[in-house]
């Protein structure tokens, strides 16, 4: 009996300023890395997307990655009454 879908999270991944040249091959290894849902940030040299949990250091390892963020989300809770 499969339990879902694996539990991912978002993060935002800096790129090397050094390494703005090699944008697009940092980013292939992020994929390669388990990164998915990537939205590209070219003039920032940012990276955001999803991964599952298990894989963030995989991503820090990646030649180029200045630091991976986890994302965090906030909830509202509704007001105590």
């Amino acid at each position: 009996m499969a339990n879902g879908p694996p539990r991912t999270v978002d993060v935002t991944i800096r790129i090397e300023k050094a390494q703005a040249g090699r944008l697009e091959e940092v980013v292939l290894a992020l994929e390669a890395s388990g990164l998915t849902n990537l939205d590209v940030h070219g003039r920032f040299l940012m990276v955001s997307g999803t991964v599952i949990p298990e894989r963030l250091e995989a991503l820090r390892r990646v030649d180029g990655v200045a630091s991976v963020r986890e994302d965090r989300t906030y909830k509202v809770q509704p007001p105590r009454r």
